[in-house]
């Protein structure tokens, strides 16, 4: 299979799918990059055409995962941890209900770029296996099963830390967002006014502490189905983003000087 189909066909979805991973623009790119550059040196490797955007979504995967674990990430999880997920994850219930028409949000144009950032922040905020759970299975469809396997624990633990991430992200969306409850204090747009008036709002703006970590239970979140919905509906409606045409030049001009030296 040529690399300029392979680009062509997957390239955005790619990005997409590190960008969820990682949280980061500029780590996506590097993500991207090594994917495609993986992916030239092993094509060979891959039998099946349409198979290739798995292929490529593993290889990913894969790179995001010996990354993690080269900064020190925490990706294993010690033997307590894993018996407190089991055992959460034998007695919740996960909800896979869509959200109906009258739960959809309608986004402000004008302060969409800012709200897609804020939930990518959020998301970084997460354990790095609630990020990954998170970002497999809600974000791009995987089964539970399939995210116990890459991450090596059972379906119970994968469960609770779904359920734990979900209960993080939808705790302080709905006490901070006011497309989620029309009583939160819009800080999107605070964030805009402060660009252009800044003087005038600056302490206002101050006064939302920056987020460290989301811990759901330090707040007592109750779970609330119509904020999930919301939230879900959200996230699943985030727009996609391309890698910039300087990426697919600096790949091209790196593939060729590899085929200069064969």
């Amino acid at each position: 299979m040529e690399f300029e189909k392979l680009y062509k066909e997957h390239s955005t979805y790619i990005y997409n799918y590190a960008l969820k991973l990682s949280c980061n623009p500029h780590v996506a790119q590097e993500l991207l990059q090594e994917t495609y550059l993986n992916a030239y040196k092993n094509i060979k490797s891959l039998k099946n055409e349409q198979a290739s955007k798995y292929w490529l979504r593993k290889i990913c995967l894969n790179n995001f995962l010996m990354r993690v674990r080269k900064q020190k990430g925490k990706i294993e999880l010690s033997y307590d941890e894993l018996a407190s997920l089991n055992k959460e994850g034998q007695s919740i219930k996960i909800s896979s209900r869509e959200p109906s028409p009258e739960d959809e949000v309608i986004v402000d144009e004008t302060i969409k770029d800012i709200q897609n950032g804020c939930f990518l922040a959020m998301v970084r905020r997460l354990t790095i296996n609630q990020r990954i759970t998170f970002s497999l299975i809600d974000m791009f469809g995987l089964k539970m099963q399939e995210v116990a396997e890459i991450l090596g624990i059972s379906r119970s633990a994968v469960k609770a830390l779904l359920h734990r991430a979900r209960m993080n992200l939808d705790d302080f969306f709905s006490r901070r967002c006011n497309l989620i409850k029309v009583d939160n204090p819009c800080n999107c747009k605070a964030w805009i006014d402060f660009t252009e008036h800044r003087n005038d709002i600056k302490n206002k703006v101050l006064k939302n502490k920056l987020v460290t970590k989301l811990d759901y239970k330090e707040t007592n979140y109750v779970f609330d189905e119509e904020v999930r919905r919301k939230i879900a509906y959200l996230y699943n409606n985030m727009p996609e983003k391309k890698p910039p045409q300087e990426w697919y030049n600096n790949i091209i001009k790196i593939i060729d000087d590899k085929n200069k030296k064969i």
